[in-house]
C-alpha cells in the first residue's frame, strides 16, 4: 500500500523539479512558471467539493460541473507558460520545462484519483 504513495511522491518531486528548472536555468529569476502552482492547488478544489456534496456513487450535474471545472483548470495550467513564451515574458526552453512538469505533476494526480480503493465507484477512487 506504501509502494503507490512512494511513486506519487517521487514524480511529484520529479515534475516540481521541471519546474524550478523552469524558473532558473533559461533566464535567472524569472519567476513567471510559478504562476502554475496556483492551478495546481485550485484544480482539485471542484472535485474535492463535489465529493463531499453529492451522497453516494451516482454522477449528478453537480459532479460533471466540478468535472469540467477542473478541466478548464488544467488547460488554463498548460496554456500559461504558452501565451508568457509567446509574449517574450519567458523563454520557449522554459516554457517546455513547466510543460514537461506539468504533465508529470498532472499525471501524478490524475493516477492517485483513478487508483482503486476496492468500492465500486464510477470514476475511480477520489471521484
Amino acid at each position: 500500500m506504501t509502494e503507490p504513495l512512494v511513486i506519487c511522491a517521487f514524480l511529484t518531486c520529479l515534475g516540481m523539479t521541471f519546474l524550478i528548472l523552469a524558473c532558473a536555468v533559461p533566464t535567472p529569476k524569472i519567476f513567471y512558471p510559478f504562476f502554475v502552482l496556483l492551478f495546481y492547488v485550485l484544480s482539485v478544489l471542484p472535485v474535492f467539493i463535489s465529493k463531499r456534496t453529492t451522497p453516494g456513487t451516482e454522477t449528478n450535474p453537480k459532479t460533471e460541473f466540478a468535472l469540467f471545472l477542473t478541466a478548464g483548470m488544467v488547460l488554463s495550467a498548460f496554456a500559461l507558460p504558452i501565451v508568457l513564451a509567446h509574449s517574450a515574458v519567458i523563454g520557449w526552453t522554459a516554457c517546455a520545462l513547466t510543460l514537461i512538469g506539468n504533465v508529470i505533476n498532472y499525471s501524478t494526480m490524475f493516477g492517485y484519483a483513478m487508483r482503486e480503493d476496492g468500492f465500486d465507484t464510477p470514476y475511480g477512487g477520489m471521484f
